[in-house]
């Protein structure tokens, strides 16, 4: 490991790049590491430095042959940048096809002067990688726009390439090199620190006195925005910056690289399998929502049906206790009615016998005062006459009087039976009532039922087919335990690094994901940490940032590339504590 970080021209020459007098960048062929993802790497350590010097000035000292002027805006008479023929379809452009008419027909020189030098596609959109130096020859790959190429010889106006896994030709008029090379690289530079200790404190400024603001681990990938002396300035999400000892990190430098047209397919194929995956959760869902809206549809009938029950129940009521109401009032009218007169008339009758009494009595006395003693008598027996029917008919009115009080009585009983009889008609139609309600309740019940059994079977059917999926990741990641660790590989034989390890492992599942830690714990379904699967990943912090990614195996255990020292292990799932999960099956 190296124990100081020059700047970045220092780096580049320290791994075996150099700047020549026309601006070039060369990188030695042996020290250039192509990573699976497509970015080339450029690592190196400053003991090379002296070395690199003076490769540097030998490769300026043996140039014969001058670089080609790369820049995109040239006069005329160079060719103009691929056509949309050449960037859709592949097909030789007419730049190309009139190149190669025009072309004198001698048998090409190669030219390894500019042999190691790297250069950069300036184009709308991408360059051709042919088979060889013709725009007849068959295209191999795709140079996008900024991407870069390794010079491994130039042979007329053609580059001989590599770049990624793509080796061929390109036209030399689209690529920049030199001075105009360096200030790409310079803009387009994805530069990572590597920790190599178990854990490294990430500080507030470029001092060791300065306050602590994180930490990183082992293994961590932190990404460099300056450097300041012995300290390297890296992001840690979002406006947050901080510093690590450059002694205590390893440092890489990406491009990014070619795509050869079977790299091209297998993306193209897993972005489409992704395609489907999406239109497919989206037709779940829209399925899961139909289901939900009948449920609440038929919930919503059965509350109005019990609703509709209870108000003709508590009408039915109201009626019944209505006319049981006006029953009883009609009938105690009707036996007032009928005693009242049979009351009247009997009184009446007495009230009449009682002035006959009177008017005999009166006659008797006028008799008395005429002493007619014979009239007297006889006044008297008529008067006593006159009393005595005057007591029957009292005694008739007093007994009207009790029988008016009697069919009171019975009228109150009858009233009171009528209401009874009300009030039974009015319970039953309660009971009518709240049977109907219970039976709607019923039914909205086994509908309810009914709705969540279908959810609960195509959650179930779902579930069936998610832990199958994530098993055969899992089964498929373990057969690789043991292979080792290499920082920016994605080779799941010849070495990987974590986040490498599992987009490659995901990738043979057509199963397309970000290449970093960190940009693969911000895709993907978000899970639970308390409801993870088999085949999801495990994310745990490094700094203030995403670190490391495992693979979860179930039962508590992770696959995953662990460290240089160790390679791709399984490991219990809390040797770190996890921060977050996604699932991308």
């Amino acid at each position: 490991m190296k124990k100081a970080v020059l700047k970045f021209t220092a780096c580049c020459a320290a791994a075996g790049m150099a700047f020549a007098g026309t601006g070039s960048v060369a990188f030695a062929a042996g020290d250039t590491v192509l990573a699976g993802f497509g970015y080339v790497s450029v690592q190196g350590s400053t003991d090379a430095q002296e070395q690199a010097d003076t490769e540097q000035q030998a490769d300026t000292e043996q140039q014969t042959v001058a670089p080609v002027e790369n820049s995109v805006e040239e006069d005329t008479s160079a060719e103009e940048a691929p056509s949309e023929e050449e960037i859709q379809d592949g097909e030789a452009s007419a730049e190309e096809v009139q190149a190669e008419t025009e072309a004198p027909q001698t048998e090409p020189v190669v030219d390894t002067s500019m042999s190691g030098q790297m250069a950069f596609a300036q184009c709308e959109e991408y360059i051709n990688v042919r088979s060889d130096a013709s725009a007849d020859s068959e295209v191999v790959g795709k140079v996008y726009n900024n991407g870069s190429v390794t010079i491994l010889s130039q042979v007329g106006d053609w580059y001989e390439v590599q770049s990624g896994n793509a080796v061929g030709y390109v036209k030399a008029d689209y690529f920049a090199t030199g001075e105009q090379a360096e200030a790409i690289a310079e803009e387009v530079a994805y530069n990572v620190a590597t920790v190599y200790p178990e854990a490294l404190m990430i500080r507030s400024q470029p001092s060791e006195d300065s306050e602590s603001v994180g930490m990183a681990y082992n293994s961590d990938e932190l990404e460099v925005v300056a450097y300041e002396g012995d300290w390297m300035k890296v992001a840690l999400g979002g406006d947050s910056y901080g510093y690590v000892n450059a002694y205590y990190v390893d440092y890489d430098t990406y491009y990014a690289t070619a795509e050869t047209l079977e790299e091209e397919q297998a993306r193209l194929d897993a972005e489409w399998l992704e395609y489907l995956a999406q239109q497919e959760a989206q037709r779940q869902a829209e399925e899961q929502a139909y289901l939900e809206a009948i449920a609440a549809e038929q919930q919503a009938a059965a509350d109005a049906a019990a609703a509709q029950a209870a108000s003709d129940a508590a009408a039915a009521q109201a009626a019944a206790d209505a006319a049981a109401a006006e029953a009883a009032y009609q009938a105690q009218l009707a036996a007032q009615a009928q005693s009242q007169t049979s009351s009247s008339d009997a009184q009446a009758v007495a009230d009449a016998a009682y002035q006959e009494y009177l008017n005999a009595q009166a006659a008797a006395d006028a008799a008395t005062l005429q002493a007619d003693e014979q009239l007297v008598y006889d006044t008297a027996a008529q008067a006593q006459a006159e009393y005595q029917e005057y007591l029957n008919a009292q005694a008739a009115a007093d007994a009207a009087a009790a029988q008016q009080a009697s069919d009171a009585a019975a009228a109150q009983a009858a009233a009171d039976a009528a209401a009874a009889q009300a009030a039974a008609d009015a319970a039953a139609a309660q009971a009518a009532a709240d049977a109907a309600a219970a039976q709607a309740a019923a039914d909205a019940a086994a509908q309810q039922a009914a709705a969540e059994q279908a959810a609960a079977e195509q959650a179930s059917q779902e579930q069936t087919s998610y832990s199958s999926a994530g098993q055969a990741i899992v089964n498929f990641a373990t057969q690789f335990v043991g292979n080792p660790y290499v920082w920016g590989g994605t080779s799941l034989t010849n070495g990987a690094d974590c986040s490498g390890f599992t987009q490659s492992v995901f990738a043979n599942f057509g199963i397309s994901i970000p290449r970093t830690a960190a940009a693969q714990s911000g895709s993907g379904t978000p899970v639970d940490l308390s409801e993870i699967q088999a085949g999801d990943l495990l994310f745990y912090y490094g700094s203030s940032g995403i670190g490391h990614v495992t693979i979860y195996m179930g039962n508590g255990q992770v696959v995953h590339a662990s460290s240089p020292s160790t390679g791709i292990v399984i490991s219990d799932y809390g040797y770190r504590t996890p921060c977050s999960a996604r699932r991308y099956w």
